[in-house]
């Protein structure tokens, strides 16, 4: 049982715990400024199709001085890395790896330029100022109908000191 001085402590003290209602108002479309604030990954993947892949999302944080939802947060549409003989699918990858600034190593393989496509982590984009698209993302399934906010990386801006 709770002694009289621990519950007193508990209301009058700022180690309070609380909770705050999430805001779930809609995020208009269209194109914001922000910072990358985390990065999730699913490795060695098996698609529909029976591809193996690695799927990344980041999560981006809108702007607090932007005018429209300042502070929100807003998952990435989702990055695919594929394996084995999916060469072509990797484009979309390679060009977000050339958005984000991340450096490519390139190699000669029987006589045509391979760009080797790193898998991201968290201390390659975590912290990166950034300009991107919000849509909304549609789908049904026997869950029902969804709709949900995701963005797209349109560029890294530069700091103010040039980096």
């Amino acid at each position: 049982m709770a002694k009289i001085n621990d519950l007193l402590d508990d209301v009058t003290t700022d180690q309070q715990a609380y909770y705050e209602e999430p805001d779930n108002s809609e995020i208009p479309e269209g194109t914001y400024q922000g910072t990358v604030v985390a990065l999730s990954r699913k490795l060695n993947r098996v698609t529909k199709s029976g591809n193996v892949c690695d799927i990344f999302w980041m999560r981006y944080k809108i702007s607090t001085d932007s005018p429209t939802a300042p502070g929100r947060l807003v998952r990435d549409a989702g990055l695919f890395r594929f394996r084995k003989g999916l060469r072509e699918k990797n484009l979309f990858y390679k060009e977000a790896l050339d958005r984000l600034e991340i450096p490519l190593e390139k190699k000669s393989i029987d006589g045509k330029i391979r760009y080797i496509l790193p898998a991201l982590s968290s201390d390659m984009v975590v912290g990166k100022n950034v300009i991107f698209n919000v849509y909304y993302d549609e789908w049904k399934d026997a869950k029902g109908h969804h709709k949900l906010p995701v963005a797209k990386i349109v560029k890294v801006l530069k700091e103010i000191d040039g980096n």
